[in-house]
C-alpha cells in the first residue's frame, strides 16, 4: 500500500473518530448533565441540561466556582475525599445532592473523569450527571417509614436502638455520662378504654408535641411503642438528668383538651445511666424499664433511678405473669361468690362472681395485683371469658342441684365490650353451659358508655335481645354523662362502695339519695355495694335502695362454701 493510500485511510479513520465523538457528545448533551471545571474547580463549560436542572444560565455559571450548586447537605469530609480521588487521576463515582438557583434540592448520580496532561497530572475534570431525585425521594420515604413512627412521626424503636448504640460508643470515646429516660403515660390504658382509641391516639400526638417543646428533648425523643417514649441525654452527672426529668414532669401540669374532653395526664420516668447501670444497649434499656415500673408503683408523676435491688422485683413480676398464664390455661383459678340481698323481700336472689387466684408457690395473690397485670400483659380477654364461662356453668349446676334459680353477675372489661362479636361470644357461652340468659347479669363501667357510643348501643341492644341484664358498675366514679341513662338499655345502677363507706359525710349521703331517686324515675333498679354496717343498711332501706351487697350481707365465698351458705338460707 503506497503513502497516498495510507493518508486516505488515516483521514477516513480521523473523520469517523470525530463523528463518533460528536455523536457521543450529542448523546451526552441530550441525556446527561455535563460540566467541565479546571483544576481549581472553576466552571469552564456546561451543557443545556445542567442549566435546566440548576436553573442558572450559562453566563451565570461560567467562571464560577463549582460550589455555586453546593447544597450543604454533605459534610466537608465528603468533598475532601472526592477531590483527593480525582486529583490523584482516578475516576470518582457517587451521588450528590445539589441546590438550584431557586433553593430547591436535586440529586444527581455523578461520574467525574479527570483529563490528564502528558505528565499524568489532571488539568480538567468532566462531571457527567444523571438526575435521580425521584429515586432518592422514594428511598428517603421508605427510610423514613422504616425509622419513624407513623402516628407521632417521631423516630421509632429501630432508630432509637441505632442511636443508642452510637451514643454509647461516643460516650466511651469521650469518657462521658449518658442518661436513658424511659417515659410511660400513667393510666393511659384506662383512658384509652374509656374514651376510645381515637382520643388515645390524639393524646399520644399531643404528648409528643409537648415533650418536643423542651429544647434538650428535641431530636433526642423516640417513641418506643404504645404509650412509652425514650429520651437520650448526654449529661455531666446524675443530678443534671434528674433536674431535666423534673422539667419534663412539669410539662404535664396543664390539662389536655381533646374532642371536647378535658383531662389531666401525668407520666412516670425511669432512668438508667451509662456507664453506671450498663455499657450496652440491652442493659440500659432493661434497667430504665425496670426503674419506670418502680416509679409507677410509687405513684403518678414520679421519677426513679435504677437500683440493683429492683431486678429482683422485676423478676418477680415476670414470674407472676408466667404463672398467671399457666393458671388461666390449666384452670388454676377459682371463683368466689358474694350474695346480693333484695331489700323489699329481704332474701338472696343474686350473686356476683369474683375471680380469685392462689398459686402453690406464691400463695394468695389479690385481684388488685393480678387483674392490672392481666390488663397490661394482654391476658384480660381470655381471663374474662374464662370467668364468664365458669360462672355460667356453676350457676347452671346449682340450679340442677335444686337450688332456687339465681342471677349471677360477672364483670366485663372495656376490652371485651369493644371486641367485635362480643355479644355472639356471650351467646355461645350461654348455649355451651345451658344457662338461661335471664340468669346472667353483666356489670360494665359507665366509662364504656362514653366510648364509641354507637357501638356500645348496638352491643347492649344485642345483649338485651338475648335476655341478659345489664348493670352499670362503680356508678358515679367515671366520666359521668347522665344522657346515656335514658338512651341505653340498662337495668341497674350500682353505687360505688366509696360513697357507702363515706356515708357519714353530708355530700355523699345527698349523692346516694339523688342517685336512687334519679334511677327510680328512669325505672332503673339500684344496688349499693360495700355495705358493712347496720347504719348503712338502715339508711339505704329508708331511701328505698333495691339491693345491697357487702360483708354485712355476706363475704365472697368459694363455690362449696357458698353452696352451704345458700343451703342454710333455703332451710332457715
Amino acid at each position: 500500500m503506497n503513502s497516498q493510500e495510507n493518508q486516505k485511510d488515516y483521514q477516513f479513520e480521523l473523520k469517523r473518530t470525530v463523528k463518533e465523538l460528536q455523536d457521543i457528545k450529542y448523546a451526552l448533551d441530550q441525556s446527561s448533565i455535563l460540566a467541565v471545571t479546571d483544576r481549581k474547580g472553576k466552571i469552564i463549560s456546561v451543557n443545556d441540561q445542567f442549566c435546566l436542572i440548576s436553573k442558572y444560565s450559562k453566563e451565570e455559571l461560567l467562571g464560577q466556582d463549582h460550589r455555586i450548586v453546593n447544597s450543604g447537605y454533605h459534610p466537608k469530609e465528603f468533598f475532601t475525599k472526592l477531590w483527593r480521588t480525582i486529583r490523584s487521576g482516578r475516576v470518582w463515582h457517587g451521588e450528590i445532592c445539589n441546590r438550584a438557583k431557586d433553593g430547591s434540592l436535586y440529586w444527581v448520580k455523578t461520574t467525574i473523569v479527570p483529563l490528564l496532561d502528558d505528565k499524568g497530572i489532571p488539568y480538567q475534570f468532566i462531571a457527567i450527571r444523571n438526575e435521580i431525585s425521584e429515586l432518592k425521594h422514594a428511598q428517603e420515604t421508605i427510610r423514613h417509614m422504616a425509622y419513624h413512627d407513623s402516628l407521632t412521626n417521631l423516630p421509632n424503636r429501630r432508630m432509637f436502638q441505632e442511636r443508642l448504640t452510637e451514643e454509647i460508643d461516643k460516650a466511651k470515646e469521650q469518657d462521658q455520662k449518658l442518661a436513658l429516660l424511659f417515659l410511660d403515660i400513667d393510666r393511659f390504658k384506662t383512658l384509652n378504654d374509656s374514651l376510645g382509641h381515637t382520643v388515645g391516639d390524639m393524646l399520644l400526638i399531643e404528648v409528643a408535641e409537648r415533650l418536643e417543646t423542651l429544647s434538650f428533648v428535641r431530636s433526642r425523643l423516640f417513641r418506643w411503642g404504645g404509650d412509652e417514649f425514650t429520651i437520650l441525654l448526654p449529661v455531666h452527672n446524675n443530678d443534671e438528668a434528674l433536674q431535666k426529668s423534673a422539667d419534663i414532669l412539669r410539662l404535664f401540669e396543664g390539662s389536655f383538651i381533646i374532642q371536647g374532653h378535658e383531662f389531666f395526664v401525668t407520666v412516670s420516668l425511669g432512668v438508667s445511666f451509662y456507664p453506671d447501670h450498663g455499657d450496652d444497649m440491652d442493659s440500659l434499656v432493661r434497667h430504665a424499664d425496670v426503674a419506670m415500673y418502680r416509679a409507677k408503683e410509687y405513684g403518678e408523676s414520679m421519677v426513679t433511678v435504677y437500683q440493683t435491688a429492683m431486678n429482683k422485683d422485676y423478676a418477680s413480676l415476670l414470674l407472676m405473669e408466667t404463672k398467671l398464664r399457666k393458671a388461666i390455661e390449666s384452670e388454676g383459678l377459682e371463683l368466689h361468690y358474694q350474695p346480693k340481698m333484695d331489700m323489699l323481700q329481704e332474701n338472696i336472689y343474686s350473686m356476683e362472681a369474683l375471680v380469685r387466684w392462689t398459686d402453690p408457690e406464691l400463695g394468695s395473690i389479690p385481684p388488685s395485683q393480678f387483674i392490672p397485670l392481666a390488663e397490661e400483659r394482654g391476658l384480660i380477654s381470655i381471663l374474662g371469658y374464662w370467668t364468664l364461662r365458669a360462672a355460667c356453668r356453676q350457676n347452671k349446676q346449682w340450679q340442677e342441684a335444686g337450688f332456687p334459680p339465681m342471677r349471677v353477675a360477672v364483670n366485663i372489661s372495656a376490652i371485651h365490650f369493644q371486641q367485635a362479636g362480643f355479644a355472639r361470644k356471650v351467646k355461645e357461652i350461654l348455649e355451651e353451659t345451658g344457662l338461661e340468659p335471664k340468669y346472667l347479669e353483666l356489670e360494665i363501667t359507665e366509662n364504656i358508655m362514653l366510648r364509641n357510643t354507637k357501638h356500645s348501643l348496638d352491643v347492649l341492644k344485642e345483649l338485651k335481645q338475648l335476655g341478659i341484664s345489664i348493670s352499670i358498675d362503680d356508678f358515679g366514679t367515671g366520666y359521668s354523662s347522665l344522657g346515656y341513662l335514658r338512651r341505653f338499655p340498662i337495668d341497674t345502677l350500682k353505687i360505688d362502695q366509696s360513697f357507702i363507706q363515706s356515708l357519714g359525710e353530708e355530700n355523699n349521703a345527698a349523692i346516694i339519695k339523688a342517685i336512687i331517686y334519679m334511677a327510680h324515675a328512669l325505672n332503673l333498679r339500684v344496688i349499693a355495694e360495700g355495705v358493712e354496717e347496720e347504719e348503712q343498711l338502715k339508711f339505704l332501706t329508708r331511701h328505698h335502695c333495691d339491693e345491697v351487697q357487702g360483708y354485712l350481707i355476706g363475704k365472697p365465698l368459694p363455690a362449696v362454701e357458698f353452696a352451704r351458705y345458700m343451703q342454710l338460707k333455703v332451710t332457715s
